[in-house]
C-alpha cells in the first residue's frame, strides 16, 4: 500500500468463520494493521466440508480452485486461513505476501515449498486444541471404564441394570495403570488430568527424555512395557509412516485381556482389522474411538456391530475455545514479527 499500512486478510470457513478470527485480529488492528475478511466454501454443509478438507489433506492444496483467494490477495501482506487451500498460484498471485498462517496445527492446505521459494513465512497453531483433546481423552476413557454411556442408554430405556458380582464390577481408577503413548502437548495434558484420579501413570515417547517424563508425573516405559502394563492405553502421537498401525495384531496380543484402547489422535494409528478381531475375540476388553481410518464410518463397518466399543465422530478437539485459539496463536506470532522478533510457531 502507498501509505505503508500492512494488510491482513482473514479467510474463514464453515469450521472457523472469519468472524471468529476477527475477534483475535483486534490485536493486529491495535498496532495499525488493516484487516479484511472473506469466506471459503461457506455454503457447504458440515459433512460436505469435512469431505473436501479430508481430500485436501491427502492431495494437497494445488488441486483446488484458487480463484476466490486470488481475487482477494492483491496488496495483502498477511494471510490467515483455517483450511482454505493456499496453493502455489495463490502465493505467486500475492505480490506483497509476507506471511501465510494456518489457524490450526496441520498445514496440509498450504504449499510450504512454494511459500519458502517466495520468502513467505508459514505460521501454524500447534496445540490450539490440546486442552480440548486432553479433556476428551480422559473423559472418554473414564466414561468407558465405568460404562457410563451403556448405563445411560439402558436406564433411559426403562432397564435397571445393576451388577452385584464383584468380578463384573469395574475397579477404582486409582487401582489402574494408565499408559500414555505420545507426550507432546496433548499427551502431557492427559498425564496431568489422569493424575488427579491417582492411578499409576506410565508414559512412552521415544523423543522425550526419561527425566522429562518423570517431571511430567509419569513413569517412563518402553513401548512393549506400556502395552503390557496399561489398563487404559491412550494414544497421542502423529500419524506417519513410522506410527501407522502402531497398534497392530502383535501390539494387541501383548495387552491385558482386561485392557482398553482410547484413540483421539488419528485413526491410522490402529490396524482396524486387528482391533476388530481382538474385540470380537475378547483378547482385549474394549475400545473408545473418536478417530477412524475411514471417516465417516460406512454403515456396514464391523466396529458398529460390537458391544465393547464406544464410537464418537472425530469431535475430541471441537470446543469453542479451540476454534478461537488457532487465530490467537498465529496472531500472537504476527505481532512478534511486526515487533521485529522471531515467531514461535513457524515452519520455514
Amino acid at each position: 500500500m502507498s501509505d505503508g499500512t500492512k494488510q491482513c486478510l482473514l479467510c474463514g470457513d464453515p469450521q472457523q468463520p472469519s468472524a471468529v478470527m476477527s475477534e483475535a485480529a483486534t490485536a493486529l488492528k491495535d498496532v495499525g494493521v488493516s484487516v479484511s475478511e472473506m469466506e471459503w466454501e461457506s455454503d457447504l454443509s458440515a459433512a460436505a466440508f469435512r469431505d473436501i478438507t479430508m481430500d485436501m489433506e491427502s492431495r494437497g492444496p494445488n488441486d483446488f480452485d484458487p480463484a476466490e483467494l486470488i481475487r482477494n490477495i492483491k496488496d495483502v501482506q498477511f494471510l490467515i486461513v483455517h483450511k482454505a487451500p493456499v496453493s502455489r498460484d495463490v502465493i505467486e498471485a500475492g505480490n506483497e505476501l509476507e506471511v501465510v498462517a494456518a489457524a490450526r496445527g496441520g498445514t496440509e492446505n498450504i504449499d510450504i515449498d512454494a511459500a519458502t521459494e517466495h520468502d513467505v513465512t508459514v505460521l501454524h497453531a500447534p496445540g490450539r486444541n490440546a486442552d480440548a483433546v486432553a479433556d476428551y481423552a480422559v473423559s472418554f476413557g473414564l466414561a468407558a471404564h465405568r460404562e457410563i454411556p451403556q448405563f445411560v442408554r439402558s436406564t433411559g430405556s426403562g432397564e435397571w441394570n445393576l451388577t452385584f458380582d464383584p468380578d463384573g464390577l469395574p475397579r477404582d481408577v486409582r487401582s489402574l495403570t494408565i499408559g500414555v503413548v505420545g507426550l507432546g502437548n496433548i499427551g502431557r495434558g492427559v498425564v496431568q488430568r489422569w493424575q488427579g484420579f491417582e492411578p499409576e501413570v506410565i508414559g512412552h515417547d521415544p523423543y522425550v527424555d526419561d527425566e522429562v517424563i518423570k517431571q511430567l508425573g509419569a513413569q517412563p516405559a518402553d513401548f512393549a512395557m506400556t502395552l503390557k502394563k496399561a489398563d487404559i492405553l491412550t494414544l497421542h502421537v502423529r500419524l506417519s509412516e513410522e506410527t501407522k498401525h502402531l497398534i497392530d495384531a502383535e501390539a494387541l496380543s501383548i495387552m491385558k485381556e482386561s485392557a482398553m484402547v482410547v484413540n483421539t489422535a488419528r485413526g491410522g494409528l490402529i490396524d482396524t482389522d486387528a482391533l476388530v478381531s481382538a474385540l470380537e475375540n475378547r483378547e482385549i476388553h474394549s475400545a473408545a474411538l473418536d478417530v477412524f481410518a475411514e471417516e465417516p464410518l460406512p454403515e456396514s463397518h464391523p466396529l458398529l456391530d460390537l458391544d465393547n466399543v464406544l464410537l464418537t465422530p472425530h469431535t475430541a478437539g471441537s470446543t469453542r475455545d479451540a476454534v478461537a485459539n488457532g487465530s490467537k496463536i498465529v496472531i500472537s506470532d504476527l505481532r512478534a514479527i511486526l515487533a521485529g522478533e522471531n515467531p514461535t510457531h513457524h515452519l520455514n
